[in-house]
């Protein structure tokens, strides 16, 4: 039997009401994997079968899963992705249309404590809250207590979450580490019970690992079984610069001293995921029904850093093949990531091809979950619990968008399947797309006249069809006229309605960094 949306969500949440304890959530956030940089052997599908990389644990969860093949993350960068993740709003929304730069602590850029985020909704069902990894959405000086409850309202603990052992940028460089560092970092702040946060330390070990031993003792030992808990695990893998234990670089042998190494940090990661599910496993003789009762969603923050692009990213071997483009870029491989979502007896195992967002996150959780949102929020994503329960296509209101004004050039390429990358600049006179929006398997894509400039309406628009030509190559508005034209009314709406409020949320911002 089909049922309509609202019944589906209806039924969603008299069922979290009559278990009492409600569903468990787990998101599990990578950084800078790309498209093709997993193998996760699946019959009857072409896409993440990287036979140069090893990802057993991927591989086992993928077939207890729904997997997308049509997966975006909200934006080609890291901070924007997060705040789109965050709170269901397309990034530029919220004046984040890049990366927070944590050597310049101006606060001019920073996730307001006035947006609400998943961790707040579910705070208000009465959800123990984590996050356990990378932050990356303030300015603030983390070395100030008095920041962490300060004004800008956009540290960990008042974005809604009651524990934090984060980093802010990563892989953990600060204006006091001013090099990366995976192995041994020092630069991880724990912020607990509301408490304001304060340095670790050097923390020996490495980060992936780390982070997973940080996320299972707060499973086994903060959380209170008692209670529903959400947690937001964001793992620093497989963001340059790369370091991983001698014993997983040695599994490969590619002829390429940092290939290894990249590839041996997918390895490593895909390990410690498998750590996670299998300490779930352990916990259910115990607690009877947790795995049943916790869902597990898995994505990457935008597409996979390349090569030769800038002095750090020589250990930057992640591919968006098949697709085109790769990180900054709004070309399919900047934004379509890996996505997966696990919830044994709930969601039926399988693969679709429905398009679907981070901004669509907020809104599901909602829904699964029974919360309330509150009556003046906007979001941009859709609740996805039709496609998950019927695997139903899901009506949007609002088209799927991205922004990203400061887009990379095109790169050159390099290698053929799998071992394809973009590895250097490419012609500088060519344009590059500065809004995106997707409709089915089609989407448009919006330029600038002027290349350099920022924040200006698009006015020249190209239509590809990304199922049957990943690599953006065939523009079709002449072929598809009446689709060409309803997509461009779209585009130039949305991209309307999110300056109001990108301007309204920047002037707030300057006025009160004047008023201090």
């Amino acid at each position: 039997m089909i049922f309509s949306n609202l019944a589906i969500e209806n039924t969603f949440a008299q069922a979290n009401s009559e278990m009492g304890n409600g569903v468990n959530v787990i998101y599990i956030l990578v950084d800078d994997l790309g498209y093709g940089d997993i193998n996760l052997e699946l019959d009857g599908i072409d896409e993440f079968s990287n036979p140069f990389i090893t990802t057993p644990n991927l591989s086992r969860f993928a077939k207890e899963s729904m997997v997308f093949t049509r997966h975006y993350a909200a934006a080609p960068t890291c901070s924007p992705s997060r705040a789109g993740l965050l709170t269901g709003k397309t990034p530029t929304r919220h004046n984040i249309n890049r990366w927070i730069n944590d050597l310049q602590e101006d606060d001019k850029f920073f996730l307001r404590g006035k947006e609400v985020t998943i961790a707040e909704v579910l705070k208000q069902e009465g959800y123990q809250t984590a996050i356990v990894g990378k932050w990356h959405l303030n300015g603030a000086d983390w070395t100030e207590p008095d920041h962490w409850t300060g004004w800008t309202g956009s540290f960990p603990n008042q974005q809604g979450f009651d524990y934090a052992f984060v980093s802010k940028e990563n892989p953990h460089r600060t204006p006091l580490l001013q090099t990366n560092a995976m192995q041994n970092p020092g630069d991880f702040y724990l912020a607990d019970d509301d408490v304001t946060g304060h340095a670790v330390g050097v923390t020996k070990g490495y980060s992936t690992q780390i982070l997973t031993d940080r996320a299972i003792s707060w499973i086994s030992q903060k959380r209170n079984p008692d209670k529903p808990f959400f947690l937001l695990l964001t793992y620093d893998a497989v963001h340059e610069k790369i370091q991983n234990p001698p014993a997983f670089t040695a599994l490969y042998n590619t002829g390429n001293v940092e290939k290894n190494k990249y590839y041996a940090s997918v390895t490593f990661l895909d390990h410690h995921i498998g750590r996670l599910i299998d300490y779930l496993d352990q916990l259910n003789e115990i607690e009877k029904g947790i795995v049943e009762n916790t869902v597990i969603f898995f994505s990457s923050d935008n597409g996979p850093e390349v090569r030769d692009v800038y002095w750090g990213a020589h250990r930057s071997y992640g591919t968006s093949y098949p697709l085109f483009g790769q990180k900054r870029q709004l070309y399919e491989g900047g934004i379509r990531v890996p996505g997966m979502v696990r919830w044994p007896g709930t969601i039926q195992p399988g693969i679709t091809q429905e398009p679907n967002s981070h901004v669509d996150v907020l809104p599901t959780l909602a829904a699964l979950t029974g919360a309330e949102l509150p009556e003046n929020i906007r979001l941009d994503g859709k609740s996805l619990v039709p496609l998950l329960v019927n695997n139903k296509s899901i009506s949007r209101e609002k088209p799927l968008y991205w922004q990203n004004e400061l887009a990379g050039q095109e790169w050159q390429i390099a290698g053929k399947g799998y071992d394809q990358r973009y590895v250097g600049p490419g012609p500088i006179d060519l344009p590059v797309p500065k809004v995106v929006t997707a409709r089915g398997s089609y989407i448009l894509r919006g330029y600038t006249e002027g290349r350099e400039e920022q924040f200006k309406q698009p006015s020249i628009f190209q239509l590809y069809n990304v199922d049957k030509d990943p690599l953006e190559k065939v523009e079709l508005s002449a072929f598809e006229p009446e689709l060409y034209a309803e997509m461009k009314k779209e585009l130039i709406q949305m991209y309307e309605d999110v300056q109001k409020d990108r301007v309204q949320s920047g002037n707030e911002i300057l006025n009160k960094v004047d008023q201090r």
